[in-house]
């Protein structure tokens, strides 16, 4: 997407910004690696001595980043607000794994070799332009398992080439296979990794819980079944027969069911202002501004006489009579507590409202 916009990204990331954090880096290896033509240069490499390594190791980054490295901030959405707030945001609408990785490479110089990712990808140019290479895929849509193959040279055929300049926008499926090299001036781009919930995870789980559950799929092949023809006939047809006990053990509706509640779970929460709310919690009315939480995944079912609401990897239970109040509070974008409609008095709204502030469910508007 071409946005003739360069300044569509700045409150998400600049070249400034880049300066500031790598400036207040503590350099760890989780942070920060070195790449120059796919080889990545170890931090610990450019100071061995720890104790000169915390006193000198910006300016060794720097020395490796102007001889024509590409330094790439890992994980960045862990420690930059405004890019957490985007993939936060990102994950709620896809329900998925988001993450965010940021790659400074200087003029004329390439990071990474060609390859592919596992999960798919948008790329958001920052600063500078980037030209990049498309080449034909060795797998179409890899599992994480599935890492690219390198064999020394780059592919021969290259589907598309582009360069992407500032406030650009390019997708990336997952196994596409790339490679970027920076052009007249300094390169920063961001790369947005979306890490999909696949079939293959779900189903591989089910027959595992299925295996735990039933002694049956736990039983030995048939001795000498290698050897003997009427033996392995026989295996074959009971592995015939374990599959259709397979079938009949597992459930679509409870392994899809499952999956959700496992993404609402690892949900990274979204508690921004948590420490605001929880002190005004006791002085809050029902004329007070609230809302539900920006980003939240949140799930509600009921079981029996009871509904249970999970989010922020945690589950709170609450009395049925108010699961209809719940979805409200849960889809409005902003209310007060005299505006919940339902059979709740003033004091049960205010309880309410009360309990999902102090859970982080609802926060301050």
């Amino acid at each position: 997407m071409k946005r003739q916009d360069p300044h569509y990204y700045a409150d998400i990331l600049t070249l400034t910004d880049v300066d500031e954090i790598l400036s207040a880096s503590s350099l760890l290896t989780t942070d920060i690696r070195l790449v120059e033509n796919g080889r990545e240069i170890s931090l610990s490499d450019l100071f061995p001595n720890e104790a000169e390594g915390r006193a000198n190791g910006l300016e060794a980054l720097y020395e490796s980043y102007r001889n024509g490295a590409t330094v790439n901030l890992m994980f960045l959405h862990e420690r930059w607000l405004p890019l957490k707030r985007v993939c936060q945001s990102l994950a709620a609408e896809l329900t998925v794994g988001v993450h965010g990785n940021v790659y400074l490479t200087p003029a004329g110089a390439q990071g990474l070799q060609p390859h592919h990712d596992t999960h798919d990808v948008f790329v958001l140019q920052l600063y500078g332009t980037k030209h990049w290479r498309l080449y034909e895929s060795q797998t179409r849509l890899p599992l994480q398992s599935q890492l690219y193959r390198h064999t020394g040279e780059d592919p021969e055929v290259v589907t598309r080439e582009l360069d992407l300049s500032p406030g650009d926008l390019m997708y990336l499926p997952r196994g596409t296979v790339h490679a970027a090299t920076a052009n007249e001036a300094a390169s920063l781009h961001l790369t947005i990794g979306v890490v999909p919930v696949v079939w293959a995870s779900l189903l591989r789980k089910a027959v595992d819980q299925a295996v735990a559950a039933d002694s049956r799929f736990r039983e030995a092949l048939p001795m000498g079944f290698a050897l003997d023809e009427t033996t392995r006939k026989e295996a074959k047809e009971r592995l015939s027969e374990l599959f259709d006990d397979l079938r009949g053990a597992l459930s679509a509706d409870a392994v899809v069911e499952e999956a959700a509640r496992t993404v609402l779970r690892r949900r990274q929460p979204a508690l921004l202002g948590h420490l605001q709310d929880l002190e005004a919690v006791g002085a809050i009315d029902v004329t007070t501004p609230l809302r539900r939480r920006p980003g939240l995944l949140w799930h509600l079912a009921r079981e029996g006489e009871q509904v249970m609401l999970t989010f922020h990897g945690k589950v709170v239970s609450f009395p049925a009579h108010v699961e209809d109040e719940l979805n409200f509070l849960g889809t409005v974008d902003e209310f007060t507590g005299a505006g919940i409609p339902g059979a709740l008095d003033e004091a049960g709204r205010m309880v309410l409202t009360r309990r999902l502030l102090r859970e982080g469910f609802l926060t301050l508007a």
